[in-house]
């Protein structure tokens, strides 16, 4: 008897996704069918506002696949440059009502979230640790990779609809030949050279995902993707390097960028934790003694004084205006994310933590914006500039940054706790 399942869409993300990448409303019958390959689905639900744009035509198609619609009223923040939505609500009640789902009904064994939303990494851990299968399905090109990486199995949108096309022209064309996934691995890492972007193990296995339409290295018999490129590595086709705290993928001529020595570097100690392993960009929590904020990483202790010196100023000197240029909504959502880090805190984890709210859909902000937000929250005295030891022992004092929890802005967002 086949596993029972339930599959919770966010209809918003992957509409917009497959509008945006692919000129076309989602396919729900695609996404049904793919889903049925894990089991009987004893429960579909799609969340958005209905009555939003193109969303209210979605409805009646929905019900004919069997996919019950839940409406999550959407709200507006005017003011700043421009109109503002805030969507984190659809988000919210697609957690708590799968949360509820996994509660009262135990013999569902696989959930599929159709969804590229980096904010649902805490739900799929969850659904992990109650021993349940978790499939996500969404758009390669706008799903974080993160998201693939924690999830038990990723299916790009793309693959469900060259899987409808092949079916149908199977039967006219003659087999394509399977593509060498070394050499997709190679392609993968050139490609992502070439845009610029960081190798990092996920994004290198979302590029192949996006060359091949989909990809799973236990059809090539790894247990993990970074076995598969160990293997490669092996085999003379990349280079593997442990840099910012993650394992970055490299083309055999290419030179390696070195990180420059500092003094503070030499004396940190080597010892990490297993989150800031995994999430560099939080690297914050660590203290020594309590007193000041512990670099996890060697890269960020040296790299966090220079720039904590410089991009400030630069943004300082942007003409950015807090209140003009953002809305109330943003400006209470970056302050929160930055009450949220151990004070006083590096630039360099100010700046992580606002993009990190970029990266997850809270706030839309481009680098150069985030630096300019930084610089005018110290030119209006929000952030107040203190000198201290990244670490207890450390011989050199470097520059760090400290919310002002006495201004009543400040206050009226975070409160006085």
């Amino acid at each position: 008897m086949p596993e029972d399942l339930a599959v919770f869409i966010d209809w918003e993300n992957i509409y917009i996704s497959t509008v945006t990448e692919y000129g076309a409303k989602p396919n729900v019958s695609a996404i049904l069918e793919k889903s049925r390959e894990y089991g009987r689905v004893v429960s579909a639900t799609a969340y958005a506002d209905w009555t939003d744009g193109d969303f209210r035509q979605a409805p009646p198609t929905l019900y004919s696949n069997g996919i019950s619609p839940r409406y999550i009223s959407a709200r507006y923040f005017p003011g700043g440059r421009s109109q503002k939505r805030r969507t984190n609500s659809i988000d919210v009640m697609l957690a708590v009502e799968c949360s509820d789902f996994l509660h009262y009904h135990p013999q569902v064994d696989t959930y599929v979230l159709v969804t590229g939303d980096g904010d649902f990494i805490p739900l799929v851990s969850l659904l992990r640790s109650r021993g349940k299968n978790v499939v996500v399905i969404g758009v390669s090109e706008a799903t974080s990779y993160h998201l693939i990486e924690s999830a038990d199995e990723f299916i790009s949108y793309a693959s469900l609809l060259e899987e409808e096309r092949a079916a149908r022209a199977r039967e006219r064309e003659p087999k394509k030949k399977v593509s060498d996934p070394y050499g997709e691995l190679v392609r993968a890492v050139e490609a992502l050279k070439k845009g610029g972007k960081t190798r990092v193990l996920g994004q290198v296995k979302q590029q192949m995902i996006v060359q091949l339409g989909s990809f799973d290295e236990r059809n090539e018999g790894f247990k993990k993707f970074k076995d598969f490129v160990v293997e490669a590595e092996r085999r003379g086709l990349v280079n593997t390097v442990d840099q910012d705290l993650e394992l970055q993928v490299y083309l055999p001529d290419e030179k390696v960028p070195e990180a420059p020595e500092s003094d503070l570097a030499a004396e940190e100690p080597r010892q990490r934790g297993e989150e800031a392993a995994r999430e560099p960009a939080r690297a914050n929590d660590g203290r020594a003694n309590g007193d000041r904020p512990r670099r996890d990483g060697a890269a960020e202790a040296e790299t966090a004084p220079q720039e904590a010196e410089e991009a400030p100023v630069a943004a300082e000197q942007a003409g950015f205006d807090l209140a003009e240029d953002l809305t109330p909504y943003e400006f209470g959502t970056i302050t929160r994310g930055v009450a949220r880090l151990r004070q006083p805190a590096s630039y360099v984890e100010i700046f992580g933590s606002i993009r990190e709210l970029d990266e997850r859909g809270e706030l839309e902000l481009s680098q150069e914006e985030i630096r300019e937000v930084i610089g005018a929250m110290l030119e209006t005295g929000f952030l107040k500039k203190e000198r201290a030891k990244p670490y207890e022992k450390a011989k050199a004092s470097g520059t760090f940054y400290a919310l002002d929890r006495d201004r009543d802005e400040i206050r009226g967002v975070i409160g006085t706790s």
